[in-house]
């Protein structure tokens, strides 16, 4: 029957004008238990259809086919493949003559109120699904039209009374509605009597009306939508904020340039109405696997003062970022990260992490190994500058060539051996370093020009600095003992400049000290460490076993200047450390299982000798310890112990004399300085279903830089239930007279009210001081299309706050209501 059934339909297209010489039926009908839900393909004449390629079709019920008027019927779960276009619907006519279909669904029987349809027809065209009451489609001009019409494109729907597409890439639409809420009744939508939707590109819509809850809000004569995902070029709309200082601004007002896949532009600008302006770039750039990274900069001019005011101010400040990370290969990288700023760029911001921040680090670095050997080479060049004082310290450059540790006398065949199988001689290691560096010191300064004036000026150092080393060590195995001797010779040249700013006849001029330095040390030591066990076994209460190890090392160093200042005295130094590491392991659950490894505590002591010293020999004693208390409480701290007398020679002044405290005063040693950290982290199982998002990274990091730039309050993350975070420190210094004592509270707590509303709050507490430090309290509400966000710094210098109520969508970020306040009069 298919095969019967083929023919008629090749007879009927290929060749169409031999259809006088063969006697028709009124009508082929086809049965559906003849072909059930198979698919047959023909391809139809160009000379009277104009269809140039394959069309598809099925039907679960029935096909009828009139030969006369060359049309088609296809009932029950009716389907047409043609091209990109995919066509469903419980009916769909076809007349081939004109090249023409209409699908239509059906009343649902089992509907009482006859309003429900069944099978109402859906066309998919190149990944857009367009659904409706009624379809009409021409296969020759590629034009259809869709009666009370649905579909959905890069996350956002449309509705239209009627939607007749024009070519592949052409939508119009009549009472047209787009909304990016995925309800049955949005929650939010823009209304349209007439839209143009171009594929992949834009929407078109004049008038528009945005309503909100059925509500109309407001109106536009014309608005354009983006209706492409990923990264789209336009404006950056300003938001709209007032300065106690410099009046009413637009904030942000800017443009936002999609370059291409790889790299983004944007450029916005603060304008007040008092006078005052700031300019913004950012540009970046990302080549995925290859580099990375951007520019970015502002500039600004603040006045202050009506402009007939005499003492009228203008403050200007900058702040210019640059950033780039590459791979050049397997060996090699080249890493950027530049920060210049003058000191009062970070003061006028609503910005807590901004006005916070007291110092700028910048680096730049290019590094090289070389696969196979122990040799690599970098050239960093970094810049540290104080924002309070305005010191800056610079690297230009600094030079580093590093030989690390190498064996010349062990064969390339036992490179990889064990020090069992090795003689003595082959363990000796080797490495050699060098580095050249030109350190530049910018210090601020105060010159007195005579009692009652004085200047501020700076204090420039430079160090010409190229030194190297080489050391020689071997590690063998005594038994259960580890012995390293080493042998060190490091050789340092400097040429040292300082540019000091002093006053000469009441005038200030610089001072320049110059002079050459070379010093070598050479040094030589050994150390002899090995570790101690001790084991219980309980086999009770579920512990198997605790182990107790013990790690003691002993080293003695000594060195000597061979070049430079030969009168310096040589340094003998002895070194004594001892750690302690105590387990539990528990008994397993079942005999294939092992048992849990559990850290108790971690204790470790040092001290050392002096042999070069005529007096106070000792060093003072250290202990450091730290342990967990499951996965509920990490505690640490350290503690310092002299074994010296301390003596009071003065008023407030106190000399350590050469008198252990266990001969004078019948106690081993005086406690100098302690500290102890408790801290905690709780959280709540993960929800499932809550914050999910697919991995649709584009080449260029989305818009997180455009993000950026309007200041928009993070998404807080649903899915964790509740998190709660607590910390205390104590430290105190015991020796006199600085004694001190400094203790901190800090926390952070964040919950799920309910599955829409989450409160978190941070701070801390000053607990000698008797003050809070920092508080944050932040609210999030999840309004399903929609996102509230409220931030507060209720009190403090930098006390603000900040509102936003915003739609989630990305390509709708700018439809949003912000207010904001801090104590700087920023609105």
């Amino acid at each position: 029957m298919r095969f019967f059934f083929l023919l008629i339909f090749i007879s009927l297209f290929a060749f169409p004008l031999c259809g006088k010489n063969i006697v028709w039926l009124d009508s082929v009908i086809v049965k559906s238990d003849s072909i059930k839900t198979d698919t047959t393909a023909i391809r139809d004449s160009t000379t009277t259809t104009g269809i140039d390629t394959v069309v598809i079709y099925s039907a679960a019920d029935s096909i009828i086919y009139t030969p006369d008027s060359k049309t088609m019927t296809l009932y029950s779960k009716s389907d047409i493949k043609y091209k990109d276009m995919d066509l469903a619907a419980e009916i769909i006519d076809i007349d081939w003559d004109t090249s023409t279909l209409t699908a239509n669904g059906v009343v649902d029987s089992a509907d009482t109120s006859g309003k429900m349809m069944r099978g109402s027809p859906v066309m998919k065209d190149r990944g857009e699904a367009y659904e409706g009451k009624e379809i009409g489609y021409n296969f020759k001009t590629k034009r259809g039209r869709i009666v009370v019409a649905d579909t959905k494109m890069d996350e956002g729907f449309y509705h239209g009374e009627k939607i007749k597409k024009l070519g592949k890439d052409v939508l119009f639409v009549e009472d047209g509605r787009y909304t990016t809420c995925d309800r049955e009744e949005p929650d939010y939508y823009f209304y349209s009597p007439k839209m143009k939707v171009m594929m992949q590109d834009k929407v078109v819509a004049e008038p528009i009306y945005m309503y909100i809850e059925d509500v109309p809000v407001f109106w536009f004569p014309v608005a354009v939508f983006p209706n492409k995902g990923g990264r789209r070029s336009g404006i950056i709309p300003p938001a709209i904020a007032e300065d106690a200082t410099h009046g009413r601004l637009l904030r942000r007002l800017g443009y936002y340039w999609a370059m291409n896949d790889y790299m983004d532009l944007s450029a916005t600008t603060d304008l007040y109405t008092k006078g005052s302006w700031a300019l913004f770039s950012n540009f970046s750039y990302n080549l995925r696997d290859n580099f990375s990274g951007g520019l970015s900069g502002e500039y600004r001019k603040m006045l202050e003062g009506e402009s007939s005011d005499p003492n009228r101010k203008k403050v200007t400040s900058y702040n210019f970022h640059i950033a780039h990370h590459q791979e050049i290969d397997p060996t090699s990288r080249f890493d950027v990260n530049f920060t210049f700023a003058s000191n009062n760029s970070y003061r006028n911001t609503i910005d807590l992490n901004q006005a916070l921040n007291q110092e700028i680090t910048s680096n730049a670095t290019i590094s090289k190994s070389w696969e196979g050997t122990p040799n690599s080479i970098s050239i960093n060049v970094s810049r540290r500058q104080n924002l309070l004082s305005g010191n800056i310290n610079e690297t230009l450059p600094s030079m580093n060539f590093n030989h690390s540790q190498s064996y010349p006398f062990r064969s390339s065949k036992k490179k990889s051996s064990a020090s069992g199988d090795l003689s003595w001689y082959e363990m000796i290691g080797v490495n050699y370093h060098s580095n050249f560096s030109n350190n530049r010191s910018k210090t601020k300064q105060t010159v007195k020009i005579d009692t009652l004036t004085s200047v501020e000026d700076y204090r420039i150092d430079r160090n010409y600095r190229l030194s190297q080393g080489t050391s020689v060590s071997i590690a063998p195995k005594l038994g259960y003992f580890t012995i390293s001797p080493s042998f060190n010779y490091s050789d340092e040249r400097s040429l040292i400049r300082n540019t000091i700013p002093i006053s000469s006849k009441g005038t200030p001029v610089d001072s320049i000290d110059e002079r050459w330095l070379r010093r070598g040390v050479l040094s030589t030591g050994v150390s002899i460490n090995t570790k101690l066990y001790g084991i219980f076994q309980p086999q009770m209460l579920g512990v198997a076993a605790f182990r107790h190890t013990m790690t003691p090392s002993l080293s003695i160093s000594y060195s000597k200047e061979i070049v430079g200042d030969k009168n310096k005295p040589k340094q003998m130094m002895a070194n004594f450390g001892l750690g302690n590491n105590f387990e539990m392991k528990t008994i397993p659950k079942s005999e294939d299982k092992e048992g849990e490894k559990i850290q108790l505590l971690n204790v470790s002591t040092g001290i050392s000798y002096n042999f070069s010293a005529d007096s106070l020999n000792f060093s003072p004693f250290s202990l450091n310890y730290r342990t967990s208390i499951g996965t509920l409480l990490d505690v640490g701290g350290s503690a310092g112990f002299d074994l010296y007398k301390l003596e009071q020679v003065g008023p407030g002044v106190y000399n350590k004399v050469n008198k252990f405290l266990i001969v004078e005063e019948g106690r081993l040693a005086r406690m100098t300085n302690f500290s102890i950290s408790l801290s905690t982290s709780l959280s709540g199982e993960r929800l499932k279903g809550r914050n999910e998002q697919s991995d649709t990274t584009a080449p260029v990091a989305s818009t997180s830089a455009y993000r950026g730039l309007k200041h928009e309050l993070e998404d807080p993350d649903f899915s964790i239930p509740w998190n709660l975070s607590l910390s205390w420190d104590y430290s105190e210094n015991k020796v006199p007279p600085g004694r001190s004592r400094s203790s901190n509270l800090r926390g952070n707590l964040d919950f799920n009210l309910t599955k829409n509303w989450k409160f978190s709050v941070s701070g801390g507490y000053d607990i000698m001081n008797k003050e809070i430090v920092v508080p944050q309290i932040n609210v999030s509400r999840d309004l399903h299309c929609w996102s509230l966000n409220f931030n507060w710094v209720p009190i403090g210098v930098y006390r603000y706050y900040s509102f936003e109520l915003r739609l989630k969508a990305p390509q709708l970020q700018d439809i949003k209501v912000t207010k904001s306040g801090s104590a700087s009069g920023i609105y």
